[in-house]
């Protein structure tokens, strides 16, 4: 089996978390969890809690684990778009604003028109003109006003898009919408991603919004977003060490709250490049801290994501193609994984997103697809006779089943395939163009989800008032 680092590397790393989990510590600005802590014998120092090995064992016994052994073709998959960006390129002037309404709007549209997508999520963050009383419970309104797929959420409630800066009231009150949404109280019925704060450290903003999808039983997902030589070490085995260090510990706090809650973890951390002191997502860095954190979750059991189509670039061009492409498909050539999760659109480390981009990412992704399918080896019988019928017309046109042309080959409806052929034709071969094109008829095609009127009730006061029905 395929491994980026070996098994003794794993231990060691692992071993390596354990001790900083253990006498480094890790800070928890609650005294609500650093009380829970206490009375299971961690040792605490001020924010800095210091969680024995045991209470590491018990929590990693208690959380259900993911059967890696299991078989899964080999696929890319989309999330959302994006993922929580909050300015959007305009693709037509090239200048960079805050997103607003109309943009999270047409997020879904885009989002709910194409099977590649498995989720959805408040693609835009905290979009300009939002006038709810509570910012954030109405971002989760749109998202189950817009979408029917499953909630997965990586934006959380903060001091800012809270009413009145209750973070852990505005987080339980979307949670709560969404289970009343689809009247289900036994099960969790989404997943809150929770960025703990490095280095080593979960603040109380973090923790009300950890707390809340405890209570509200919801499936939780940690992923660390450490940026190398600022907020974590400068090493890429630093940086996976620290983060996953990081992760163990919030996974810890979960199981004593809750045992056996579900949990996953991911890694979002990059390096940075030291001239601008920004990170670098569209690189093979940023792939290799994923793969290693990767398997180190796999070693131990954890579920686990690796995530692509990354972009540093704020223009949609061979950078953001090349970018994209390198982060989606460098992992599959690392380790044994079976999917990469993309979110297609990125441009800025996920500071922005564009439109254009989530259109040329889902081509790259179909390509992706095309290539990991492989080829049917399968011999057909009648191959004499089609060649000989082939060499007495001069071609094989009328001859083949058109079927098996569709079942060999994929032909994309937006690159430019037509050689020399329409050079003078720019309707024809203009990328933006082209993709222009594929968003007014995804958005023309796009129709609301049905939802029953006790639904379209429940969501009506959530929602910003030009989103309400």
């Amino acid at each position: 089996m395929r491994k980026f680092v070996d098994e003794a590397t794993l231990q060691n790393a692992y071993m390596m978390a354990l001790d900083i989990i253990e006498n480094t510590g890790v800070c928890f600005e609650s005294e609500t969890v650093k009380e829970l802590f206490k009375r299971r014998e961690a040792r605490i120092d001020g924010h800095k809690v210091y969680i024995p090995r045991h209470l590491i064992e018990e929590a990693l016994s208690s959380t259900p684990k993911q059967d890696y052994s299991a078989p899964v073709r080999k696929r890319v998959v989309a999330a959302t778009p994006f993922s929580n960006a909050p300015f959007i390129l305009d693709d037509g002037t090239g200048l960079v604003r805050r997103c607003d309404i109309a943009d999270a709007v047409k997020f879904y549209q885009i989002n709910e028109t194409s099977s590649l997508y498995e989720c959805t999520n408040p693609g835009c963050a905290d979009p300009e003109g939002n006038d709810a009383s509570d910012q954030f419970v109405a971002q989760i309104a749109m998202a189950l006003k817009y979408s029917d797929k499953y909630p997965s959420f990586g934006l959380r409630a903060t001091a800012s898009n809270a009413l009145n800066g209750d973070v852990y009231g505005s987080a339980r009150r979307a949670f709560r919408l969404v289970r009343e949404f689809y009247d289900i109280w036994d099960e969790p019925v989404m997943t809150q991603g929770i960025c703990p704060n490095p280095p080593l450290a979960y603040d109380r903003e973090c923790l009300d919004n950890l707390r809340a999808a405890i209570d509200e039983k919801q499936s939780i997902s940690i992923f660390p977003c450490s940026i190398g030589f600022m907020t974590a070490p400068e090493s890429i085995m630093g940086i996976v060490i620290h983060d996953f260090a990081m992760a163990l510990a919030g996974l810890v706090y979960i199981q004593l709250e809750s045992p056996g809650h579900p949990v996953s973890l991911c890694e979002f951390s990059t390096i940075s490049d030291i001239q601008t002191l920004q990170p670098n997502y569209g690189s093979s860095e940023s792939v290799f801290i994923q793969v290693i954190f990767y398997e180190l979750c796999k070693f131990l059991g954890i579920p686990c994501a690796i995530c692509g189509s990354y972009g540093d670039g704020i223009a949609v061009d061979y950078q953001a193609g090349m970018e994209a492409l390198l982060t989606t498909m460098l992992p599959f050539s690392l380790t044994e994984v079976n999917e990469v999760w993309c979110y297609p659109g990125i441009l800025a480390g996920f500071a922005c997103g564009s439109f254009h981009k989530a259109i040329l990412d889902e081509e790259m992704m179909h390509y992706t697809n095309r290539m990991l399918r492989g080829v049917e080896t399968t011999f057909d019988q009648r191959l004499p006779e089609l060649l000989a019928a082939g060499r007495e017309a001069g071609n094989f046109l009328g001859i083949g089943s058109m079927a098996t042309y569709r079942r060999d080959n994929y032909m994309t409806r937006i690159f430019n395939k037509w050689g020399m052929s329409h050079a003078d034709k720019p309707a024809k071969t203009d990328l933006a163009y082209k993709v222009d094109k594929v968003l007014e008829s995804r958005i023309a095609a796009y129709h609301l989800p049905e939802h029953s009127a006790a639904q379209k009730k429940l969501l009506q006061p959530y929602l910003p008032s030009q989103c309400r029905y």
